[in-house]
């Protein structure tokens, strides 16, 4: 288990959306009960159906959010980034993980267990207003998946999720925006309701054209203006 003061830890806390209005004594209160925990690359942190006993902040690397079919098909549902907290649902209810939650990369999370943080939620309303805040957040995320599903073609539902990587993830290498994530093209299929095969496709037929650039696995777009037009023409 990695090691933070309880100083760093509530520089984490602080940073949250919903903790960031706590004053000192609360913030180093939660901190105390909170722990670090690390997860190497391509481990479960928790799976679907698993008891909801703790809410996680991701401090280093990144995680994805999925559920598999009966079949073995998996669907992405969200990236989550450092600074971003997770597992909030079953956190909140109590009840059974509603999704499977796997490290893309080297992770370091602080863990904050529920029977620590049900107290500050009963007492204060802020924070529960927050939470709720964050509840609603994770259902429109999910509403707009839905819809990309349902009425967007694969084009468009690739493009515009290469359009937001490039926005979120993308540094500037001098051509374009390379996209700084460790995504195989099945997991970029799970994303976009698609398969590998078709978006393999789909890469090679835009990297032929010059909208983007594919270097060992790593994709940097080089016309996001075609990308996004892409996006509104099949929409």
């Amino acid at each position: 288990m990695a090691y933070l003061s309880n100083e760093d830890k509530c520089d984490v806390l602080k940073q949250q959306y919903l903790l960031r209005h706590l004053d000192d004594h609360d913030l180093d209160r939660l901190a105390q009960f909170s722990r670090v925990v690390d997860f190497g690359k391509g481990k479960p942190i928790f799976r679907k159906h698993d008891p909801g006993d703790a809410m996680i902040v991701v401090i280093e690397g990144r995680v994805k959010i999925t559920s598999q079919s009966v079949d073995g098909r998996e669907i992405v549902f969200n990236i989550m980034n450092p600074g971003e907290m997770f597992g909030e649902i079953a956190f909140l209810d109590g009840l059974e993980r509603t999704a499977d939650a796997w490290s893309l990369e080297k992770c370091k999370f602080l863990w904050l267990e529920r029977r620590d943080f049900l107290p500050l939620l009963e007492r204060d309303a802020k924070v529960a207003i927050g939470l709720l805040n964050v509840l609603c957040e994770r259902i429109r995320h999910s509403t707009v998946y839905i819809e990309d599903v349902a009425f967007l073609e694969l084009q468009a539902r690739l493009a515009k999720k290469l359009v937001a990587f490039a926005e979120h993830y993308g540094t500037d290498d001098g051509q374009g925006a390379r996209i700084e994530l460790s995504l195989s093209q099945s997991e970029l299929g799970a994303m976009v309701d698609a398969t590998r095969e078709a978006v393999n496709r789909q890469l090679r037929e835009w990297r032929d054209g010059g909208i983007i650039d594919v270097d060992k696995g790593v994709i940097t777009v080089l016309d996001r203006d075609r990308l996004e037009d892409i996006a509104d023409d099949f929409d």
